[in-house]
């Protein structure tokens, strides 16, 4: 009796801590955003990586019409900080990437924020990954909003030259 017990606790032990540890991720952040660049930002503890829209690296620059060196890296993040500040976003999990980011869509209120960031000109759309922004990254590129005041290489292709370098 005392082994059939002893058993029983074993396998309540097991299935407690298995259960535990296989907890599913989360499906849905909400909080006030920390944002660390133009397409990434921490919610709720959460890493998130904003799925459909890349932002230039914080180090990348564009030129503008004018020859100049523009920090545009620096100004997405600084663009996507002032619109969160202080604001509640809502992002809802749809992967999660090679970093273990969150991949998700977030919403202010029920706007879309790549949408919003895109249209502005403050982010890309990311075709590789969706085709949900491209018109209006195109308004963004025919009105010169944003990024599409300046002569701007895409932030994959940044990447791709930094890392040959």
């Amino acid at each position: 009796m005392n082994r059939i017990i002893y058993v029983l606790l074993l396998c309540v032990a097991i299935y407690t801590v298995m259960n535990n540890a296989g907890a599913p991720p989360r499906q849905q952040v909400q909080g006030i955003a920390h944002v660390h660049d133009g397409d990434t930002f921490t919610v709720a503890g959460v890493k998130i990586r904003l799925f459909g829209v890349d932002a230039p690296e914080y180090d990348q620059t564009c030129k503008m019409p004018d020859g100049s060196n523009w920090a545009c890296g620096i100004w997405s993040r600084d663009q996507v900080r002032r619109l969160l500040k202080g604001r509640e976003l809502r992002c809802v999990k749809r992967t999660y990437d090679k970093y273990g980011r969150m991949v998700a869509r977030c919403y202010l209120g029920d706007q879309d924020l790549a949408e919003m960031l895109a249209r502005d000109g403050i982010v890309f759309s990311y075709a590789s990954f969706s085709h949900d922004y491209i018109a209006v990254e195109k308004q963004a590129a025919v009105a010169g909003r944003g990024l599409w005041q300046a002569e701007v290489m895409s932030p994959a292709e940044f990447r791709r030259q930094k890392r040959q370098n």
